[in-house]
């Protein structure tokens, strides 16, 4: 009985790492979970967060084998940044970083 459950637990462990790299999300998926999740239309490089129009600054996408970890930095008319970073996995999006008064001056994500 014991090497029975042995052999189950192997078999889902095995299949939990094949399906893993398969269900990692797109870009589309990121703007969906963007527009869902901090009410933020992106079309291009233009956005509308917290009804004000904010440009793209910069967009990240990390691609791991088994996640991937997107971002996107905003910019208002007035220059002030939001960070928003999600990690993908099981093709939906958990947050990573919100960060609404994000400085590139000191940049403490870069390193």
């Amino acid at each position: 009985m014991n090497r029975k459950r042995i052999i189950y637990f192997t078999l889902a462990i095995i299949l939990f790492f094949l399906i893993l790299p398969l269900s990692k999300p797109s870009t589309e998926t990121f703007n969906k979970w963007l527009a869902s999740k901090y009410d933020t239309e992106c079309v291009g490089d233009n956005c509308l967060y917290n009804n004000s129009q904010e440009k793209v600054v910069n967009r990240t996408r990390d691609d791991y084998f088994f996640i991937n970890k997107m971002g996107v930095i905003l910019e208002d008319e007035r220059g002030t940044r939001t960070l928003i970073e999600g990690i993908g996995i099981f093709g939906t999006f958990v947050p990573f970083t919100f960060n609404p008064g994000y400085s590139p001056v000191v940049d403490i994500y870069k390193y």
